[in-house]
């Protein structure tokens, strides 16, 4: 009987593998048929920019696909593209994580207070309320037309995201895992860190994630307002001078940045958090 029962235990077994084999399939030809879908939809819109260009619309309108990969072959050719994209980055580089730590911060601050919750909600949603971006203008006042103004433009687009993302995922979470952590002698840094930021870690990386491109709008903003150098600064440029394709050659690589980006953070995400599931 024991004999039958391991035979039939092993069939079992090789049909659960065979099911997950065909699962993993069918899923690997979704994907397949998702990318090749994607890949039409985009390639039919640029063959249709290229034959409208000239033809229906013109060119000085709209450019062209060829036309702005030629601009933006030239630009990296030149070493203008990379200059003005190094000044981006780098207000990008100090203001986002530094309005996403201050933000992560005050979040978790808020969720383990209640008090200073009750007190300063009101007040940072007042001030969420607030265009980030009509602050531009008073940032060139206060710090100039370098670095820094748009270094501040990016932190304030990047800190509140990260500050509600936090605070929804501290008052989200489970309450029981501190009270759990306490009964075990877990407590200060340790209950931070062992505990908590892995509980909300995927409400933080979302925040993080959906900050990276409102720190890229945030570095534009600021360069549109007064720059003398950044990928803002070539847009408005080529707007002033009616060069359309270069002004669409820095929007896309700008498009390009932000993705970099944006996939850089979900690499770190699964690196440091597996579990936090955030795609």
């Amino acid at each position: 009987m024991s004999k039958d029962i391991s035979e039939e235990n092993s069939r079992a077994g090789t049909a659960s593998n065979a099911a997950v084999v065909q699962s993993g399939g069918v899923l690997s030809m979704h994907g397949f048929g998702v990318t090749i879908i994607r890949f039409v939809i985009i390639g039919g819109f640029l063959l249709l920019w290229e034959i409208a260009s000239g033809r229906w619309i013109e060119p000085f309108l709209i450019s062209s696909p060829s036309r702005i990969l030629s601009s933006l072959v030239t630009g990296f050719t030149s070493g203008d593209l990379i200059q003005h994209t190094w000044v981006t980055f780098q207000e990008i580089a100090i203001g986002f994580p530094v309005g996403a730590i201050s933000g992560i911060a005050l979040g978790y601050s808020f969720g383990r207070s209640r008090l200073l919750a009750e007190i300063f909600e009101p007040i940072i949603i007042a001030l969420n309320g607030i265009p980030r971006t009509a602050l531009a203008p008073l940032f060139i006042v206060w710090l100039g037309i370098g670095l820094w103004s748009k270094v501040g433009v990016v932190f304030l687009l990047t800190f509140f995201l990260n500050f509600f993302n936090t605070y929804t995922g501290m008052r989200q979470m489970d309450r029981e895992y501190v009270d759990l952590a306490n009964l075990m002698g877990v407590r200060g840094w340790k209950l931070t860190f062992k505990v908590i930021l892995p509980a909300i870690s995927p409400y933080v990386f979302t925040g993080i994630r959906t900050s990276i491109p409102f720190a890229v709008i945030g570095a534009i903003v600021g360069e549109f307002v007064a720059s003398q150098a950044g990928l803002g600064t070539v847009i408005v440029n080529a707007q002033t001078n009616l060069n359309t394709p270069v002004a669409f050659a820095a929007l896309v690589w700008i498009s390009v940045v932000g993705l970099l980006l944006y996939g850089a953070v979900g690499l770190a995400a699964r690196r440091w958090a597996p579990w936090a599931d955030t795609t």
